[in-house]
């Protein structure tokens, strides 16, 4: 127990002192079934230590945007109703959903637990992949660096594919900024300040099939994703670092900080990890490459707004056709956390990955905002941006007409037929996730999948779970038995 609160301890101390397209690239498919030198200056992050929520008395939080009571009392180790009790506006303000942003909240903190110092290292908004991010242009910010990532190309797949269409692909896909892959690139490879290719891209993967740089980024981002959302939505309170000893984040800590802190925690430990939260490591690097950090920039663009609902959604599936639920909750992108997307599959004879006769069709009115091999995104609100409000994935389709970005779609239109194309799959079907400016949403929780009264919910494990109308309940199953099959009207 002396060890375990030592490390967390360690980490409160440094932690308090200062802290403050050339040709087509669908990215690196999804897996379904040294601190920078001078000359990198050092830039002092400007992000104080919590300071932003009322750290001074343990019993107030104020509200971070897209907090949730369930996600609050898994964090703060008590009960829904206990919250409610003690903060009557939420039941009269039928907050159901997300909570208002900077409202205080009396919270009491965990029974037999310290106040740890809070450790906000980064904004939420410098994290994912959102409106705040939505105007950077990679390729413009990379042609004017020095390094390596300028000119770098990966013939490792039988295909050119440069550096920045490798780190273009990696934030779309996984939703995260751009510019926080930047700094993950540059603080552990120098990748904008040294010419010399590094004699290798390890970002914490030792695994014998992730060498090449795409690889190595994509375990990365899926890594910062499953420590942003299962802290986000209080399914992943603690965790290990790489020699065992036990993180348990304080209650109030935000969900990009936390993602680093267990990003970096997946191969480091002790000093190592000491030294990149603390301020002479990543933020430094960070605040040099794209200025001051602004502590207060998730206040001034709060990511969602008082109690976020779906819009409505009708099933994406070919009517009069018996579809199976494959897929319960699981990834949108990757492995793990968040658990954004399900899973359907069409009636077939034979198994395979040959595109199926069926439609998957579009569950909504929108803009097609994103177009690639497989995939296609489109956007509800109609700026174009996939960045910006909801925006509904569709993976694992093969096209037959000529899907571009901008195309306005009408809700039934069809999307493609479903295969296994834009990612690792043992047999044809479609995927469908959802974003909220940037962020992905998870298929259960406060703000379920809907689609057209049909409602997810989460099993004991990724894919499992069911989805649910009125008194008809369907359950997940890979091989689409009976239980899984439903004849859309």
């Amino acid at each position: 127990m002396k060890q375990i609160l030592g490390i967390i301890l360690s980490l409160i101390i440094i932690l308090a002192c200062n802290l403050t397209q050339a040709g087509s690239f669908s990215g690196i498919s999804p897996i379904l079934t040294a601190t920078a030198n001078a000359r990198i200056s050092t830039v002092e992050s400007g992000i104080p230590g919590g300071s932003d929520i009322l750290e001074k008395d343990p019993s107030m939080y104020k509200v971070q945007s897209g907090d949730t009571v369930p996600a609050l009392a898994a964090r703060f180790r008590t009960t829904e109703t206990d919250i409610e009790s003690k903060n009557a506006f939420i039941l009269q303000g039928d907050y159901s959903t997300t909570l208002p942003a900077r409202m205080p909240l009396h919270i009491d903190f965990p029974t037999g637990v310290d106040t740890y110092q809070i450790m906000h290292i980064i904004p939420n908004t410098y994290f994912i992949y959102g409106p705040s991010q939505k105007d950077f242009d990679v390729q413009a910010f990379i042609d004017h660096t020095n390094g390596w990532l300028k000119n770098y190309i990966d013939r490792s797949s039988g295909n050119d594919v440069s550096g920045v269409q490798i780190l273009r692909a990696t934030a779309e896909n996984y939703s995260i900024s751009p510019r926080l892959l930047i700094t993950l690139l540059e603080y552990q490879l120098h990748a904008l300040t040294n010419p010399d290719l590094p004699p290798s891209f390890y970002l914490g993967s030792k695994e014998t099939n992730r060498k090449t740089l795409g690889k190595q980024l994509s375990w990365a981002a899926n890594k910062l994703n499953n420590g942003y959302y299962g802290w986000r939505n209080g399914k992943q309170t603690h965790f290990t670092d790489i020699s065992g000893y036990s993180i348990s984040p304080d209650p109030r800590d935000n969900a990009a900080s936390v993602a680093l802190i267990y990003y970096f925690s997946q191969f480091l430990s002790g000093e190592e990890l000491e030294q990149i939260l603390s301020p002479q490591g990543f933020v430094t690097t960070y605040a040099s490459l794209f200025g001051q950090i602004n502590p207060e920039a998730d206040n001034e663009l709060s990511i969602f707004p008082d109690n976020l609902q779906q819009p409505e959604l009708i099933l994406p599936l070919q009517p009069g056709v018996k579809w199976a639920f494959t897929g319960g909750p699981h990834s949108g992108w990757g492995t793990g956390f968040p658990y954004a997307a399900i899973d359907f599959a069409p009636p077939a004879n034979t198994a395979g990955c040959d595109p199926s006769p069926y439609q998957a069709i579009s569950a909504s009115d929108g803009i097609i905002s994103r177009v690639e091999d497989g995939l296609v995104v489109i956007d509800l609100d109609g700026d174009g941006f996939p960045q910006t409000g909801w925006n509904i994935l569709y993976l694992h389709l093969a096209p037959d007409r000529n899907l571009k970005t901008g195309m306005s779609i009408v809700k039934g239109d069809n999307l493609g037929h479903p295969s296994c194309l834009g990612g690792n799959s043992n047999g044809r079907n479609i995927h469908i996730a959802r974003l909220y400016n940037g962020e992905w949403i998870p298929a259960d929780g406060v703000i379920p999948m809907n689609l057209g009264g049909w409602v997810a919910s989460a099993g004991e494990k990724e894919y499992k779970g069911i989805l649910s109308k009125e008194n008809k309940i369907l359950k997940s199953s890979n091989v689409g038995e009976w239980f899984s099959q439903l004849l859309v009207d």
